[in-house]
């Protein structure tokens, strides 16, 4: 090869590294701008279908300034609350430009009719994020945690998330944080999406036998995690967007 050919081959190269890594700051760019808020609950016995259809009916035509809103069922794991109410979208423009106040006041009273209890509420960010919507990969396993070093956990979690790429396939991944409020001490949050139990559990035992070594890297450049929660989801219904 001519030393003409080598410089092209060369620019060539370097021009698909720079694309490659501008497509990576603008993932990183949008969902670090974007946002949750989310309240836990206690449903009372036999309403989870009454709160579902009057979650469709308050969000029915609704619009939303961006994002959307799901409710999830809590299944198994360590978190005690029945349900949670989770609304996404970019800072400043969580919520609806279509509803007024007294509407909302009016769910919210038609809501508590089938509420034992509210519990805590959180918000926070997105940090990185791939994969699809949540709806469609609906039973999600979520980690709350503290990193010693935040910055050393997102390039390790990235990382090993990019290795594990063929594994996931659209299975949707998520690092981000809680700032507002600190569940059992949690300062981030990693969620893992799958189309059920059965595909969760598979999900793991690949990771396992596909990529130890990749796991061992994660576990020595992570910068030390403490887990401070550990549970699963389940999507039940979407309003919006993701």
């Amino acid at each position: 090869m001519c030393i003409r050919d080598r410089l092209i081959n060369y620019k060539s190269i370097k021009m698909k590294k720079l694309f490659y890594l501008a497509c990576i700051l603008s993932i990183s760019i949008s969902y670090s701008q974007n946002t949750f808020r989310l309240w836990h609950f206690n449903a009372k016995d036999g309403t989870e279908e009454a709160i579902g259809n009057l979650l469709a009916e308050h969000n029915k035509d609704a619009v939303y300034k961006s994002g959307g809103v799901q409710v999830e069922r809590i299944s198994y794991g360590d978190n005690m609350w029945t349900h949670r109410v989770v609304a996404f979208g970019e800072v400043g423009k969580i919520g609806r430009t279509d509803l007024k106040e007294f509407q909302q006041d009016l769910f919210l009273e038609k809501l508590n009719n089938f509420v034992e209890e509210w519990g805590p509420a959180y918000a926070g960010r997105f940090l990185s994020f791939v994969g699809g919507v949540p709806k469609d990969f609906p039973f999600i396993q979520i980690y709350d945690i503290k990193p010693n070093d935040p910055v050393a956990f997102q390039k390790a979690h990235d990382k090993f998330v990019s290795k594990a790429s063929k594994i996931l396939d659209e299975r949707p991944v998520g690092f981000g944080t809680y700032d507002i409020g600190s569940p059992n001490g949690a300062t981030h949050w990693v969620v893992i999406g799958s189309n059920g139990f059965s595909d969760l559990i598979d999900q793991k035992q690949q990771f396992e036998d596909k990529l130890a070594k990749e796991m061992m890297e994660w576990g020595k450049t992570n910068g030390g995690v403490e887990i401070k929660s550990n549970f699963t989801i389940q999507v039940l219904a979407a309003f919006g967007g993701f």
